[in-house]
């Protein structure tokens, strides 16, 4: 099933270079990890052009992990549960799961916060960075590695989560074939991510609108450099199928960027969108554009004049965000 549009209220049923910090508030629990055997690396990190990167697989993932992309995400998290009226996810994984984790869980926000609704259950996130806070629940933890990865000893999980990863995956059909060998047969895997496409319903946005003259700057870093398929969400169904999930399901909803809607919910996503999305500009900017050899005027221009459009209400631009969830089939 899938449905498309602007977003609507949710029923009840749908509800300086290379510097190194080696030291990190974070404590691997074990030495060997979910996915293979943890390193040195792990808990240093790589100050880069004005912001903090992670070292261990360096360069594998080219958004930083500093306070400022901390804000970001944080803000991005309370965006998509006002979205989803609460909810942290949509596949119908009943009321006793005993065994999540968060593919690329970042700041661990969503994990821990699952970890709290589920007492019962084990929740474990898994990220290229150690920058989950110290203080977390009994039933939480996290591991530093990459998803990517083979999984050395997990499985029987009843639920896997990516939010916001996929499109920073090179085999997206390798990590999906590994998910759904470590599932439970009848465990969910959902996946939440936005298309990198600027669109309106009613002609308002220009030919030169500056965010989608960002995406044209982005994507083919993201492709070439990174080796990334950032269209994966259009194929994402029919991967699923092939890899043997089931009950494939796909909600689209239309996130304006700016508060230009008159509805006063969707105006307040939209303002969050559009910090969200200026703070993602802001990200891309600090490394990955420069190393593509754009120059720094050029750069500068693109981010002052994404975030003056996004400020025009005149404009009544939005971003798909994708909602994929899917079944491994029971016994």
């Amino acid at each position: 099933m899938e449905e498309n549009g602007i977003i609507q209220p949710l029923e009840d049923e749908d509800l300086p270079e290379a510097a190194r910090e080696v030291t990190s508030d974070y404590d691997p629990s074990e030495e060997e990890t979910t996915f293979g055997s943890v390193t040195s690396s792990v808990g240093g990190h790589v100050w880069e052009y004005g912001r903090r990167y992670h070292s261990f697989r360096y360069g594998r993932y080219p958004l930083p992990n500093d306070e400022e992309e901390y804000k970001r995400e944080a803000l991005r998290h309370t965006m998509l549960k006002d979205l989803l009226g609460g909810k942290m996810y949509m596949a119908p994984i009943g009321d006793n799961p005993q065994k999540i984790i968060d593919m690329g869980t970042g700041f661990g926000d969503w994990a821990i916060e699952v970890g709290e609704i589920f007492p019962s259950a084990r929740v474990t996130g898994v990220d290229l960075s150690p920058i989950q806070p110290h203080w977390i629940p009994p039933n939480v933890d996290f591991i530093v590695d990459d998803i990517e990865d083979e999984w050395v000893h997990a499985n029987d999980y009843d639920f896997a989560h990516f939010r916001f990863v996929n499109t920073f995956i090179k085999d997206n059909t390798g990590v999906f074939g590994k998910v759904f060998q470590n599932l439970k047969p009848g465990g969910w895997v959902e996946i939440q991510d936005v298309l990198p496409h600027v669109a309106s319903d009613d002609n308002t946005i220009p030919r030169d609108y500056p965010m989608i003259r960002f995406y044209s700057m982005v994507k083919p870093v993201l492709r070439e450099k990174y080796g990334f398929n950032i269209r994966v969400l259009d194929q994402l169904p029919s991967l699923l199928e092939s890899v043997g999930f089931v009950n494939v399901q796909r909600k689209v909803f239309h996130m304006p960027l700016g508060e230009w809607a008159r509805d006063p919910h969707l105006r307040l996503l939209g303002g969050y969108f559009r910090e969200v999305m200026m703070d993602f500009v802001g990200a891309m900017a600090a490394r990955p554009l420069v190393e593509a050899g754009f120059d720094k005027e050029e750069i500068e221009d693109i981010v002052r004049e994404v975030n003056a459009a996004a400020g025009n209400r005149r404009i009544h631009a939005y971003v798909p965000i994708h909602f994929v969830w899917a079944q491994k089939p029971p016994v």
